[in-house]
């Protein structure tokens, strides 16, 4: 194994030399031979090199004023609470999560549908793998570290901390 990361990262510093893009002494260069690079290492190699700065400043530009992207696009992201919240409020899903007390704000989750609403949470935040309800319980447990969502003594069932309720209810 270590002899073809050798030959790999050898030859790679033998096609960068035969570019003009790196110097090198003739003897480090000579024996070994250049293969063909794949499309992707041969746009690695064409593309130009990046900056690297470690200033304050940079840290200022990709976190506007108020901590978002300063970018048209940008926008806060969406939190697991807001996403259930906002399902929980609008109706949406009922199949899958629904209230239980709204005004205690205690919600639960269907045992047949929670993958259902775990996979439309992955959607929502653009995840390429699929989210199960194991990672969205993991969430929902650092949520109760923080105190935004607590576990109930009920299966499958939560409640959101009293302030986060009236903040969202406020808003």
């Amino acid at each position: 194994m270590e002899s073809s990361t050798t030959w790999i990262a050898a030859s790679t510093l033998a096609t960068l030399t035969q570019r003009g893009l790196l110097t090198l002494g003739p003897l480090v260069c000579a024996p070994y031979p250049s293969p063909v690079l794949s499309e992707e290492e041969d746009l690695l190699l064409d593309s130009p090199a990046l900056e690297v700065s470690d200033s304050e400043s940079d840290e200022a530009l990709m976190t506007g004023p108020e901590g978002r992207g300063s970018e048209a696009g940008a926008r806060k992201k969406l939190r697991l609470y807001q996403f259930l919240l906002g399902l929980l409020t609008r109706g949406d899903m009922r199949e899958c999560v629904w209230w239980v007390e709204p005004g205690a704000g205690v919600f639960q989750f269907s045992s047949k549908h929670k993958e259902l609403l775990a996979r439309r949470w992955g959607q929502q935040k653009g995840n390429r793998k699929r989210m199960t309800y194991q990672k969205l319980a993991r969430a929902l447990r650092n949520y109760a570290k923080t105190g935004e969502i607590r576990k109930v003594k009920r299966k499958l069932t939560y409640q959101f901390d009293s302030a986060l309720l009236s903040a969202a209810r406020r808003a």
